[in-house]
């Protein structure tokens, strides 16, 4: 199995709307410095006929799959701007799907049931639904994917982090949390390789921090030194100055044995 990264900035993207920032800037005068919303891939192979499943359906996926791949099913963690809106382009003005099994959790269950676009795409059957709880493990190409759900304060319900097992290796994937509990850090632990929230770098980067709390990459570095675990940040906010290869704090991650998750990113498990 492999797992392609295929985004890794916050729901909102670079460019951010309404931002003019140097990071912002440059992304609208060049298309190169875009950076897509974080979502990953997993697939078999590289072969066109081998089966692929999206984590995470953000609303940049027509440019995360603009080979046209057709997808097998998407796991969604979130009932949000960046986990769930590119569920919509699976519609009649899109591809029409068939049935394209949607794994969640109950939460994000009940959301989509009482709430358009998702209740429409459901009663066409271009979406089905799929219950994926805490501890359930589902049967991919090459591998296995298992829930694991944390408390996300806020948006008051649990995320769902993803264990993706393959033939030799373990990837742990969570893109979105508030803290990282000591239930999320043994489940880093246990992994080979960890994609983990980087939305900020320090809890002083925007002013309504406290609205929207992330654990900061500043804190992690400290919580996580030592492990064994390849770590990859993801999930990073245009704010945040590790986006930019050649910053300082780009270059203490790197010094410190992390790396920051770049779209076009794969990992062989």
């Amino acid at each position: 199995m492999k797992v392609e990264v295929l985004g890794n900035v916050q729901d909102g993207g670079v460019p951010h709307l309404g931002c003019n920032c140097e990071v912002c800037r440059e992304a609208r005068e060049n298309p190169a410095e875009q950076k897509f919303v974080s979502s990953i891939m997993l697939k078999e192979n590289d072969d066109e006929d081998s089966a692929r499943y999206l984590i995470e359906a953000s609303p940049d996926i027509r440019m995360q799959l603009a080979g046209g791949e057709y997808v097998d099913g998407v796991f969604i963690p979130l009932a949000t701007l960046g986990h769930i809106t590119g569920l919509q382009f699976f519609g009649p003005e899109g591809p029409d799907a068939s049935d394209l099994s949607v794994y969640c959790c109950e939460e994000v269950k009940d959301f989509m049931m009482k709430n358009d676009p998702y209740r429409l795409l459901i009663d066409r059957d271009n979406l089905e639904m799929q219950s994926f709880s805490d501890g359930d493990v589902i049967d991919v190409q090459g591998g296995e994917v298992e829930s694991k759900q944390f408390y996300h304060k806020h948006v008051n319900y649990d995320t769902t982090g993803y264990m993706i097992h393959g033939e030799d290796k373990k990837l742990f994937y969570l893109a979105d949390i508030t803290a990282f509990t000591d239930e999320i850090e043994a489940c880093i632990e246990e992994a080979d390789i960890a994609l983990i929230d980087g939305t900020f770098w320090s809890e002083d980067e925007i002013g309504r921090y406290e609205e929207v709390p992330h654990p900061p990459i500043r804190r992690s570095l400290d919580q996580f030194e030592g492990l064994d675990t390849r770590i990859y940040f993801t999930h990073l906010n245009h704010t945040n100055p590790a986006l930019r290869k050649d910053s300082e704090e780009r270059n203490e991650i790197k010094e410190r044995g992390f790396s920051v998750a770049e779209r076009g990113h794969e990992f062989q498990l």
